[in-house]
């Protein structure tokens, strides 16, 4: 597959037109159509800025076998986007926000045990193993940071709060 292939399936892939691509990328949407068509091929530099754009390396559009960097196969364009501003905060902020979405995993998960949907299993089951998961994360979470966890979630649960997925 040539780089100009690699790129408007990718481009697609991602719903976005040529001219959404120019405005991620800065480079111009003529430009974008010639390198899919495979009229010219695009500098280092281009490369680099329409790879940034896509959330893939520039490896991976001159390559066939290189990775496919795992956030760029995000479907919510929105998500994708929100993603690549994570990367320019700080480390505190960064560890801030994976915190964040461990919490909203776990809630998920705890809702889930707790409020099945169509699960057959007892529900101490569905609880052990997330209680496992809590334990095998690579934080590491002590017996009171699981309990205030699980207590939030089911209370939130009963409540009939909803978590954000």
């Amino acid at each position: 597959m040539t780089i100009g292939e690699k790129l408007k399936r990718l481009r697609n892939e991602k719903g976005l037109s040529q001219l959404a691509l120019e405005r991620l990328s800065g480079v111009h949407c003529k430009l974008l159509s010639k390198y899919e068509n495979g009229k010219v091929e695009p500098t280092a530099d281009t490369l680099r800025k329409i790879a940034q754009a896509l959330g893939v390396t520039s490896d991976y559009l001159i390559f066939d076998n290189a990775p496919l960097d795992g956030i760029s196969q995000l479907k919510d364009l929105e998500l994708f986007e929100k993603f690549k501003e994570v990367e320019n905060m700080s480390v505190e902020n960064k560890t801030m926000i994976k915190n964040m979405i461990d919490a909203l995993l776990i809630k998920s998960k705890v809702e889930s045990v707790i409020k099945p949907n169509g699960q057959n299993e007892p529900w101490e089951t569905r609880m052990q193993a997330t209680l496992d998961c809590l334990r095998s994360r690579n934080k590491d979470y002590s017996e009171n940071d699981i309990l205030q966890i699980v207590y939030k979630a089911v209370e939130e649960v009963r409540s009939g709060k909803k978590a954000a997925h």
